[in-house]
C-alpha cells in the first residue's frame, strides 16, 4: 500500500514538471555557453579581412607635394646665337597625383582571402574543440542528478522496510517480548536514512543549479531527467580537434602558396599627372601641368633571399602539426582503451549485482517472517534491511557508472 502511495505522489509531481533529455541539455549548454558569442566577432573579422584583401584591386591613390633646391641644372654647354634660354630655377615645386592599379599579381590578392577564409575556419573550430568539453562537464551534472534521483527513490524504499520491522518491533514491546531499546534501534536507523535523503536532497539541488547555470533554464527539485539508453559506441573518432590539425595545415599551404605569389612578376598600369616648376619640359622654367601614365612590371629579385628558409620553415611547422596530431591520436587510443576496459569491469561488476540483490532481497524478506515471529531480533533484521540497502545502492552506483563511462566516451569521440 505505501508503495502505491509514493508511486501515486511521484505520478501527481511529475504531471506538471518539465522533462529533459541529456541531448536537449547538450544543446542548450552549448547554444547559452558565453564563448559561442566569439562565433559572431569571428564572422565580422573575416568579413573585414576580405573586404581589405579585395580593395587591392582598387587604384591606389596618394597625392604628393615636393619643394627641392639643387646645387645645379642643366644648362646647354654652348651659346646659340640669337637664341637666349633661361637656365632653370635651382629652386624645384611639384604637387602630383600617382595612382597604380593593379592588374596581375602574381595571386597575392586572391591568396590573401583563401588566408582570411581558412584562419576564420581555424578559429571557428577552436571554438567547438572548447564547446565540445562542455559535455564532459554536462555528463557528470546529468548523471550525478540521475543518481541522486535513484538514491533518493532506494532510501523511500529502505525506510519503508524499517518502517514496517518497527510495527513489528511496537507490537512486541507491548506484549513484553523486547526491550525498548530494540525498538530504539530501528528508530535510530530511520532518523539516519533522513539525514542521508537530506544530504541526497541538497546535492541534487547544488547539480540542478550547475546545470540550470549552463543551459539557462529554471530547474526545481520536479523536474525529472530522462535516463539515456545504453548506446553503441562505433570504432570512430571525429574529434574537432582531428579537423582543427587539418586546418591549420591548410593554412600552411596557403602561406607557401603565398611566399611564391611574392616572387613572381608583378605587372600594373601607373599614372602621374600634377603641377609644377618645371614640368616635364625642362626648358621652360615656368609652373605648368604635366602628366604620364603608361604599364610597369616589376620582377621581385631580393625575395629569392630567403624563399628557400621560408618554406623550410613551414615545412617544419607542418612536421610539427603531424606530431601534434599523431600524439593526440595516441592519447586518444589509450583513453579510448582505458574506458573499454572500464566498461567491461562495470558490466561484469552489475551482473554480481543482480544476484547480490536477489539474494539479499530474499535474505531480508526472510529476516521479516523471522522478526514477526520473534526468531531474530531487531539488530538482526536491521542488519539484513542494512545490507539490502547497500547492496541496491552499489547497483545504483555502478549502472550510472556505466552510463557516464559510455556517454564520456561517446564525447571523447565526437560522434
Amino acid at each position: 500500500m505505501k508503495h502505491l502511495k509514493y508511486l501515486l505522489l511521484f505520478l501527481f509531481a511529475t504531471i506538471n514538471a518539465q522533462t529533459l533529455t541529456l541531448e536537449e541539455c547538450y544543446n542548450l549548454a552549448k547554444q547559452n555557453y558565453p564563448l559561442i558569442k566569439r562565433q559572431d566577432l569571428i564572422a565580422k573579422t573575416k568579413e573585414y579581412n576580405l573586404q581589405n584583401a579585395a580593395k587591392g584591386w582598387l587604384p591606389q591613390i596618394q597625392i604628393v607635394g615636393q619643394a627641392t633646391y639643387q646645387n645645379d641644372v642643366t644648362q646647354l654647354p654652348i651659346k646659340i646665337p640669337n637664341v637666349n634660354l633661361d637656365p632653370v630655377s635651382k629652386d624645384q615645386y611639384k604637387v602630383y597625383a600617382d595612382i597604380q592599379q593593379n592588374i596581375y599579381d602574381g595571386g597575392m590578392i586572391a591568396n590573401k582571402k583563401k588566408i582570411a577564409n581558412i584562419n576564420s575556419e581555424i578559429e571557428l573550430q577552436k571554438t567547438e574543440v572548447e564547446t565540445d568539453q562542455l559535455k564532459l562537464r554536462i555528463n557528470q551534472i546529468y548523471f550525478g542528478i540521475l543518481q541522486t534521483d535513484e538514491q533518493l527513490l532506494q532510501t523511500e524504499l529502505t525506510k519503508t522496510d524499517l518502517l514496517n520491522g518497527l510495527k513489528k518491533a511496537e507490537a512486541q514491546l507491548q506484549n513484553g517480548v523486547i526491550f525498548k531499546s530494540n525498538v530504539d534501534v530501528l528508530k535510530a536507523q530511520i532518523v539516519n536514512i533522513e539525514q542521508k535523503q537530506v544530504e541526497l536532497k541538497s546535492m541534487k539541488k547544488s547539480f540542478l543549479q550547475m546545470l540550470s547555470l549552463f543551459i539557462k533554464k529554471d530547474l526545481d527539485e520536479n523536474t525529472i531527467l530522462q535516463k539515456p539508453e545504453k548506446i553503441l559506441i562505433k570504432d570512430e573518432n571525429k574529434r574537432a580537434e582531428l579537423q582543427l590539425f587539418d586546418l591549420q595545415k591548410q593554412s600552411l599551404d596557403l602561406q607557401k602558396a603565398t611566399i611564391n605569389s611574392k616572387n613572381l612578376p608583378k605587372l600594373g598600369a601607373f599614372f602621374q599627372g600634377g603641377y609644377g616648376k618645371p614640368g616635364f619640359n625642362m626648358l621652360k622654367n615656368e609652373f605648368n601641368i604635366f602628366y604620364i601614365g603608361g604599364l610597369r612590371l616589376n620582377i621581385p629579385i631580393s625575395g629569392f633571399y630567403t624563399k628557400k628558409n621560408d618554406l623550410a620553415l613551414l615545412k617544419t611547422q607542418q612536421e610539427e602539426i603531424d606530431v601534434q596530431k599523431e600524439n593526440f591520436l595516441f592519447n586518444q587510443q589509450f583513453q579510448t582503451i582505458q574506458n573499454n576496459d572500464e566498461l567491461d569491469k562495470i558490466q561484469q561488476l552489475i551482473s554480481k549485482d543482480d544476484e547480490l540483490v536477489a539474494l539479499r532481497e530474499s535474505i531480508k524478506n526472510a529476516s521479516f517472517a523471522q522478526l514477526e515471529n520473534g526468531v531474530i531480533t531487531t539488530n538482526d533484521y536491521l542488519r539484513e534491511v542494512n545490507e539490502l540497502d547497500r547492496a541496491k545502492n552499489q547497483k545504483i552506483t555502478h549502472e550510472i557508472q556505466y552510463l557516464l563511462t559510455q556517454y564520456n566516451l561517446k564525447t571523447e569521440l565526437n560522434q
